[in-house]
């Protein structure tokens, strides 16, 4: 009877020591609230499925709640961030996130959130602006101040990307531009935070934070500049104006003004295009008649939506000679060697 008491002590002994082990493998650090948004970040030492839960309340009283997934790997860290929806009422409030482990609670920690003329900051945001491509943010100060500025890209509540620029000083007006550095996945939607720090002589930084969202799509522009239209053929160059990448064609359109003939060319881009990478592709006509044409050219992406239209119109002289169809060399311009072999075919027939 003694033994079995014994046995049972040592495991109970054992199951405690392991439970206060496994809780500590878990950490919550830098726990930060304003009213737009909150955020935490959490370390582990060992592989932990769990849940984390932002609360808000004013005098004790519950006022907002979220439950965010928390899945880290063994001497991982990740950083939850979740947005307020309520707007505040009052001066004073309290957020509070806690770590479970299925149902079991492991810890928290609380941050007082001031809310009126103290926590205003001393600029105004006059344009934020996340895009495919990157965010621009336009800041106008009230004082001079120095401030840090992180921006922040969301994927649901996980922070996914993150840069800052330090000590920037804020005088009239100020423009920060960051490009995304990595691909986007096409049709997600993407939350940005800028968390601005303002520096204080002799007391904490001021921290406000403002956000934004897209939905991620690709995008290109043609470039009317380098649009090449003659009796021959079209060339077209294309510039990549997103993260999410572009795979897709050009499709020239010529319909002729006094027959209304229409007939159609495509021809797919050598590149997969991202921001601010071009690339050039060219049609040659084939069986085309001489006359006046409206000419519409697309950049057009593998779901056959046109992204983007250039318009012109061609005159084709009673003279000039049909050609075949060849893809054209994927450089600017067209003077490509297919139009030097007809050149010489026309100047040939012409002795």
């Amino acid at each position: 009877m003694q033994s079995k008491k014994l046995i049972f002590g040592i495991t109970f002994f054992i199951l405690v020591i392991f439970s206060m082990t496994a809780s500590a493998r878990v950490e919550l650090t830098d726990f930060f609230s304003d009213f737009t948004t909150s955020d935490v970040t959490i370390n582990s030492d060992a592989n932990f499925n769990g849940k984390a839960v932002f609360e808000l309340f004013y005098s004790g009283q519950l006022v907002e709640s979220h439950e965010v997934p928390v899945n880290i790997k063994s001497g991982g860290a990740l950083t939850k961030v979740i947005i307020w929806r309520e707007k505040p009422q009052h001066d004073f409030y309290t957020a509070i996130v806690s770590l479970y482990e299925g149902d079991r609670f492991l810890s928290n920690i609380s941050y007082n959130i001031a809310y009126g003329t103290v926590t205003l900051p001393a600029f105004q945001v006059v344009d934020f602006s996340p895009s495919n491509s990157g965010v621009k943010l336009l800041l106008r100060s009230y004082n001079p101040t120095v401030t840090d500025i992180k921006i922040e890209l969301l994927d649901n509540n996980d922070l996914i990307y993150s840069k800052t620029k330090k000590d920037i000083s804020l005088t009239t007006s100020t423009e920060l531009n960051i490009e995304w550095p990595f691909l986007l996945t096409d049709n997600k939607n993407y939350v940005v935070r800028a968390k601005i720090y303002s520096h204080r002589l002799n007391a904490p930084d001021l921290v406000n934070t403002y956000i934004g969202a897209f939905t991620a799509t690709d995008d290109v522009e043609i470039l009317p500049a380098d649009v090449q239209v003659d009796e021959y053929g079209a060339s077209v160059t294309i510039r990549g104006k997103s993260q999410a990448p572009f795979d897709g064609s050009i499709v020239v359109t010529a319909r002729n003004r006094l027959t209304g003939d229409t007939r159609s060319y495509s021809q797919q881009l050598e590149d997969i295009l991202t921001s601010g990478k071009e690339s050039t592709a060219g049609i040659v006509w084939k069986q085309i008649a001489p006359g006046t044409y409206d000419i519409i050219i697309e950049a057009v992406n593998r779901k056959n939506i046109s992204i983007d239209k250039y318009e012109t119109v061609l005159r084709i002289p009673e003279d000039s000679t049909p050609a075949v169809t060849t893809t054209a060399k994927s450089t600017p311009g067209f003077e490509g060697v297919a139009f030097l072999i007809l050149l010489l075919l026309v100047m040939r027939k012409g002795v």
